[in-house]
């Protein structure tokens, strides 16, 4: 546990130095291709059959695969445009606390959707077994639309938060949004979500075609993160 703690800590670390010294279109890159890599392996654990007791992620229930691949094929193509895609020079705007206002915004909602979602998500025993399944995917819906809507609507806010610059640094605020974006493993949400609504070996109550969806938020996330790219002047 402590190992894992100190390479999630290091991973951190370099994906904030990495947006903070101007490695910003490499950075981009690696974390849209993280998120495309994780989508085409939980759609190839779908396709494989169900074993509870597969040591590498067990899969307790057949769900269709083809979502996982979509979503990972949107991601491929993102990650493509980054690199072969010369997006026109953003407006400047002198940076404010209006730009800092943004950004308390974007991160204040980014967690409240997944702290409020989490309610939905994680019923209580006494729930769970004075519900109906379908009550309780109905549940899980909800909070996952939820996440969606909060996570689109966070990621919007931190866009319109990194477009403050000065003269002497035209990517002030983009390199410091996206750095705590990075640092914070905010891109990673989506697929912890998804893991959860996946595998859950003590309870074995999973909805792994609602972590579809809730993985979908890896494309507002990515999303913002190729705009903010692009809009990068030394990206």
């Amino acid at each position: 546990m402590v190992v894992r703690i100190l390479i999630a800590g290091f991973a951190s670390v370099v994906g904030g130095l990495s947006y903070l010294t101007g490695l910003t279109r490499l950075m981009t890159g690696l974390l849209l291709g993280f998120g495309a890599f994780c989508s085409l392996f939980l759609g190839v654990l779908f396709i494989l059959p169900v074993d509870s007791d597969r040591l590498v992620f067990p899969i307790y229930d057949k769900v269709p695969a083809w979502p996982y691949f979509l979503l990972g094929g949107v991601l491929l193509v993102m990650t493509g445009m980054l690199f072969l895609v010369k997006a026109a020079q953003a407006p400047s705007e002198p940076v404010s606390s209006t730009h800092f206002k943004y950004m308390v915004g974007g991160i204040g909602g980014y967690l409240a959707s997944l702290f409020t979602s989490s309610f939905y998500w994680f019923p209580s025993d006494a729930r769970r077994m004075a519900a109906e399944n379908s009550s309780l995917n109905i549940e899980v819906l909800m909070g996952t639309g939820l996440f969606l809507l909060g996570v689109s609507v966070s990621c919007y806010f931190l866009y319109l938060a990194s477009k403050g610059n000065s003269e002497s640094n035209p990517d002030l605020m983009r390199r410091f949004v996206l750095a705590f974006f990075a640092f914070f493993q905010f891109d990673k949400m989506p697929l912890l979500v998804a893991y959860l609504l996946i595998y859950s070996p003590d309870t074995r109550v999973i909805f792994p075609n609602i972590a579809a969806l809730a993985l979908s938020s890896y494309i507002p996330v990515g999303l913002f993160l190729l705009k903010t790219t692009w809009d990068s002047r030394n990206g």
